[in-house]
């Protein structure tokens, strides 16, 4: 179920409380924040007993929420947390492993859990911020990568303890955290099982800012509400054009391209952006047209 909350001051609130058991579906809580027609998302790993390991219901649920936001034309911004205040989430659940993980089918079905959830999450046309607090291995330190910026409270730790275990890294989670901190890195994390602090992740670039945890929400939510109160073109062609930046033989000719810049350039934002720059005042962004393969 997702609960609407009527009011933008609530952000902080939200970001800051435990979500309520009526938001709560699968290990997974969903909060949406309305700003007129605009519309900020909190989504929450509730199992702050296990550090917030998903269960497959878990994957499967994160996945389905996110396919779900990727069609809704009010959506702006999501945030991703964990409940508890020492974990964003430990992956996944290894007690279920002997009933759910254990020969190649059983792991292919689960790997495509998570991996749909991840992929899920990298494909939504709108900025996804992870919100950190404490422990981010495994399953969590991937979950973190597929959004598209990580802030993190200074006690943090990230991991990909597997070595231990006996699982390989899908190629999804690795194209994701490979492509921040890098192959050796990545192998680093792996190899040693060492947990980095929030200071060597930001060094790495896994994070992108690092405040105490006292300041985490208040960061959070005014990066959340910056983003919706700027121009949707240029918040989706962002995210849409550093994607495509990924592949050496996309140019400027790409179709996509040519579609996200003449949108900029002949709709309403750019005029309402030039005139509030001009005036001094606060622009109001109401262009929020989408180009046809901004869904794909």
């Amino acid at each position: 179920m997702t609960r609407v909350i009527e009011a933008a001051k609530d952000l902080l609130a939200v970001l800051e409380a435990e979500p309520s058991a009526d938001t709560v579906e699968d290990m997974i809580a969903v909060q949406a924040l309305a700003l007129g027609n605009k519309t900020a998302v909190v989504v929450t790993l509730t199992r702050p007993a296990q550090h917030n390991a998903l269960t497959l219901a878990g994957w499967q649920r994160l996945g389905a929420v996110f396919t779900d936001l990727r069609d809704d034309p009010a959506v702006r911004v999501v945030i991703v947390k964990g409940a508890g205040g020492r974990a964003f989430g430990a992956g996944a659940d290894i007690s279920e492993f002997p009933a759910k993980r254990l020969g190649s089918a059983a792991a292919d079905r689960y790997n495509a859990a998570i991996a749909g959830a991840l992929q899920a999450i990298q494909t939504v046309p709108f900025p996804v911020i992870a919100m950190i607090d404490g422990l981010a291995v495994g399953g969590g330190c991937e979950l973190a990568t597929a959004c598209d910026i990580r802030l993190a409270s200074s006690g943090s730790r990230f991991g990909i303890p597997i070595g231990r275990l006996g699982v390989t890294l899908g190629l999804t989670e690795t194209r994701a955290v490979a492509g921040l901190i890098g192959a050796a890195n990545l192998k680093y994390l792996v190899y040693s099982g060492d947990l980095a602090t929030a200071d060597q992740a930001l060094a790495w670039g896994l994070v992108q800012k690092v405040v105490e945890t006292g300041e985490l929400s208040a960061e959070t939510a005014r990066l959340a509400w910056n983003i919706v109160e700027s121009s949707e073109v240029t918040v989706r062609a962002t995210k849409q054009v550093t994607a495509l930046a990924a592949d050496p033989a996309v140019t400027d000719e790409h179709e996509l391209i040519r579609e996200l810049h003449a949108q900029a350039y002949e709709g309403n934002d750019l005029r309402e952006g030039i005139d509030a720059f001009l005036t001094g005042r606060t622009p109001n962004f109401t262009d929020g047209r989408i180009p046809a393969h901004g869904r794909a």
